[in-house]
C-alpha cells in the first residue's frame, strides 16, 4: 500500500473512533443499556483487557439495552475459578468462553440453564439458524438431550492437522523423485544424510526432525505410513465401528522397527523424545532438514526463506498397507452458558445473539469494518490487515468473543487469509490421494456426550495407558522391536486398563449411533 493509501485508512479510522465507531457494527435498534448482568469471561494469558469497557461491548450494549459487568479470569487459573463462582450462593449470570463441564453442572447439578426451549422459541435468529443448519448440534447436546451451552466455532475445513514437508531444494540438487513408499522415503533420508545436500562438505544434515507425542510435529503422525491413525487419544474406529486401540496393532510395531532402523542409522534426530516445538523450529529454521510434519508453512514458526524450500508431500505407505492419517473434523468448543442464578433470560440471549450477527461476529474477531476489516463488492469480508503486538485486543475480544461459522456460511461471508487457503489447498490433496481415516477419531473423543463417570474414567485411564505407551516408544526405538519386549508391552497395557479403555469408548459411540 502506497503512503497516501495508509494516510487515509488512518483519517478513516480515526473518524470511525470519534464518532463512536457506530459504523463499523451495525447499528439498527440502537438504546441505551437498560439491563444489567454479570459474566465470568475467560482472558488469554498474555492480554489485559478491561472487557465491560471494551468498545465492542459498548456497541452490543447499544444494540441490545444490555450492559454486562466482565469479572476476567486469565486461562491459568479458569478451572479453580470456574468452580468457586459455582460454590458460591450466586453464581454469575453468564460463563463466557473458556471451558465448561456442562455434564456435571448442567446435567449432575442443575447448575445450568437449558437452552433448547429458548432457541426453538426463536430468541436467538441468528445463531439458532446457523446450528440448525451446520448439522453439529450432536455435538452440544449433553447426556440427557438437553444443550447447556452455545457453540464457539471458527471452521477452518481442515481434514488433517500435520502435513508431510520435504526438502525440495535438496531433491533437486540431489537427482531424486519424491518418494511415495517407505522403502523409497528411507533411501531418500540416507541420500540426504550421505550425500551432503546442503553443500557445506560436512555430514551434519538431520534427515528426520521431529517432536513427539502429537500430530501436528510429533513422530505419531508417522506411523500413519503403516497403516496406523495414531492420534494422542489411542483410539479409533475401524470400519465395522468397532473401537481399536491403536498401541496393540500390528502397524504399531512394524512402525517402531522402522523408527529404531532410522535412529540406529543417525537418519532420525533423537532429540524427538525431549524437544518441545521451539527447539524443533529453530533446527528446522538453521537449514539443514530433510524432512518434518508441520500445520502449514506460511505464517508459522518458520521463516520465509526455510518454509521456501519445502514442499509437500503425500503420505508413503510401507508394502502392503495404505497410509491412514488421523482424520480432523470441526469439533464445537464452550461459547456460553447460563446459570440459574440468571436474572433476565431473555435479554441474556439477546445480548448473546447480537454478537452472532454476521458483521457483529466477524468485527469481534477481526476489528472494525473501514480499518482492520474491510466489506468487498461480492458481499464478503476479508481483513485488510492485522495490527501489531495484539492491538486488536484492546477493541474486540477476539477468540475470547462469541463466535460460531460452520465452514459454507463461514466461506459464504468471510475470504480467508492466504495461509488459511495454503492450509486448505494442503487437505485437498490429501484428501484426493485418499490417505485420511475413513471415520474422524474425534466422533469418539469429541462428539460422543459422556457422562461425568465416563469421562472421569476415560481420563485417568488414558494417563496410565500413556505412560506406558510413550516408555515403550523411547524404549522400541533406541533399543530395538524383540518378541518378549512386544509381549510385555501388550501385558503391561492391559494391566493398565487398555480393555476398559475401549469398551467406555465403544458403550460411548454405540449409545451415540443408537440414538441417532
Amino acid at each position: 500500500m502506497n503512503r497516501r493509501g495508509k494516510f487515509m485508512i488512518l483519517l478513516l479510522a480515526a473518524a470511525l473512533l470519534l464518532g463512536g465507531c457506530a459504523a463499523s457494527v451495525p447499528d439498527s435498534e440502537k438504546q441505551p443499556p437498560s439491563v444489567s448482568l454479570t459474566a465470568l469471561q475467560y482472558e488469554i494469558e498474555n492480554i489485559a483487557v478491561d472487557f465491560s469497557s471494551m468498545w465492542y461491548f459498548r456497541q452490543i450494549g447499544e444494540q441490545t439495552g444490555v450492559h454486562v459487568d466482565f469479572t476476567e479470569v486469565k486461562e491459568a487459573e479458569w478451572n479453580s475459578s470456574v468452580s468457586l463462582a459455582f460454590a458460591k450462593g450466586k453464581m454469575p449470570d453468564l460463563i463466557l468462553r473458556g471451558s465448561l463441564d456442562v455434564e456435571e453442572y448442567g446435567v449432575s447439578r442443575h447448575l445450568l440453564v437449558p437452552l433448547d426451549e429458548y432457541i426453538q422459541r426463536g430468541l436467538m435468529p441468528h445463531y439458532g439458524a446457523r446450528l440448525e443448519n451446520s448439522g453439529l448440534k450432536d455435538q452440544l447436546t449433553a447426556s440427557d438431550g438437553h444443550m447447556y451451552q452455545l457453540g464457539f466455532l471458527i471452521s477452518q475445513d481442515v481434514n488433517t492437522n500435520g502435513h508431510f514437508f520435504i526438502n525440495g531444494a535438496w531433491l533437486d540438487r540431489l537427482q531424486l523423485a519424491a518418494p511415495e513408499t517407505v522403502e523409497q522415503l528411507t533411501e531418500v533420508l540416507r541420500r540426504f544424510r550421505q550425500d551432503d545436500p546442503n553443500g557445506n562438505g560436512l555430514m551434519d544434515e538431520i534427515p528426520l526432525e521431529f517432536t513427539f507425542d502429537d500430530n501436528i510435529t510429533g513422530v505419531y503422525n508417522l506411523f500413519s505410513f503403516f497403516g496406523l491413525p495414531l492420534n494422542e487419544e489411542f483410539v479409533y474406529l475401524d470400519e465395522k465401528g468397532t473401537v481399536c486401540f491403536a498401541p496393540e496393532e500390528e502397524g504399531f510395531f512394524t512402525c517402531l522397527t522402522w523408527l529404531g532402523q532410522m535412529y540406529a542409522e543417525g537418519l532420525l534426530d533423537i532429540d524427538f523424545i525431549s524437544q518441545g516445538s521451539n527447539i524443533w523450529a529453530e533446527k528446522v529454521n538453521g537449514g539443514n532438514v530433510g524432512m518434518f510434519s508441520y500445520w502449514r508453512l506460511k505464517n508459522t514458526a518458520l521463516d520465509p526463506e526455510t518454509a521456501g524450500h519445502y514442499r509437500l508431500l503425500i503420505p508413503v505407505h510401507a508394502e502392503g498397507t495404505r497410509a491412514c492419517l488421523p482424520r480432523n473434523m470441526d469439533t464445537v468448543e464452550f461459547g456460553a452458558a447460563l446459570t440459574t442464578d440468571n436474572r433476565d433470560i431473555e435479554s441474556s440471549l439477546r445480548w448473546l445473539d447480537a454478537q452472532f450477527e454476521t458483521e457483529n461476529m466477524l468485527v469481534s474477531q477481526n476489528g472494525a469494518v473501514g480499518d482492520t476489516l474491510i466489506l468487498r463488492d461480492d458481499g464478503r469480508y476479508e481483513v485488510s490487515y492485522v495490527p501489531k503486538d495484539n492491538g486488536l485486543y484492546q477493541s474486540v475480544p477476539v477468540i475470547c468473543g462469541q463466535f460460531f461459522a460452520p465452514a459454507e456460511y463461514y466461506a459464504s461471508v468471510y475470504v480467508p487469509a492466504a495461509h488459511r487457503q495454503e492450509k486448505a489447498e494442503y487437505c485437498a490433496r490429501y484428501e484426493q490421494a485418499g490417505v485420511l481415516e475413513k471415520t474422524c477419531f474425534k466422533l469418539l473423543t469429541a462428539v460422543s456426550p459422556k457422562t461425568t463417570e465416563e469421562t472421569a474414567a476415560i481420563a485417568g485411564l488414558k494417563a496410565k495407558l500413556k505412560a506406558v505407551v510413550d516408555a515403550e516408544i523411547v524404549a522400541m526405538v533406541t533399543r530395538g522391536v524383540t518378541e518378549d519386549g512386544r509381549a510385555a508391552f501388550l501385558h503391561r497395557l492391559r494391566e493398565a486398563g487398555s480393555e476398559a479403555y475401549k469398551e467406555i469408548y465403544q458403550r460411548v459411540y454405540d449409545r451415540r449411533q443408537g440414538e441417532k
